[in-house]
């Protein structure tokens, strides 16, 4: 008996389709389209969690520091790899990355979150760049978002 019979007879002419998913050529699916979802770097998670858990310390007082675990793991997660301290840090990587308008905000997210050491190596971990951007202009953009970092 195949598995397709075992179905209620309703679903066994439905065809499901896996969504064809490829970060390579930025196909990332339908919950990251930029409609829907803008992806951010990791010090811009970690000012947002930051600014949730000090919201809830107002309106909470000391029951607010009973955040769920989870939170609190995230929270130490996006600290520790935070390589941008700072609102204005994390401003300044925005609006240079921003600057390079043939750029994916997948590809932003990542350039900054990864902190590739140079174009290669950008290039190796994000594919989809490989055709975008010529490797003096993305060697230029990497020593500029190093010059953020602390």
């Amino acid at each position: 008996m195949s598995n397709r019979s075992r179905l209620p007879s309703g679903l066994r002419s439905v065809q499901l389709v896996p969504e064809q998913e490829d970060a390579t050529t930025l196909q990332l699916g339908e919950d990251f389209s930029s409609e829907k979802a803008q992806p951010l770097t990791i010090s811009e998670v970690f000012i947002l969690l930051s600014r949730k858990r000090d919201m809830m310390r107002e309106l909470e007082g000391p029951r607010a520091d009973e955040f769920s675990s989870v939170f609190k793991k995230f929270l130490e997660y996006v600290e520790r790899f935070d390589r941008y301290k700072g609102l204005e840090a994390a401003t300044n990587v925005r609006n240079l990355l921003q600057r390079y308008d043939n750029l994916d905000p997948f590809e932003m997210a990542c350039l900054a979150n990864l902190c590739p050491a140079d174009a290669e190596e950008a290039k190796t971990i994000i594919p989809s760049l490989k055709h975008k951007i010529d490797d003096s202009s993305l060697n230029q953009l990497l020593q500029d978002l190093s010059s953020f970092t602390h």
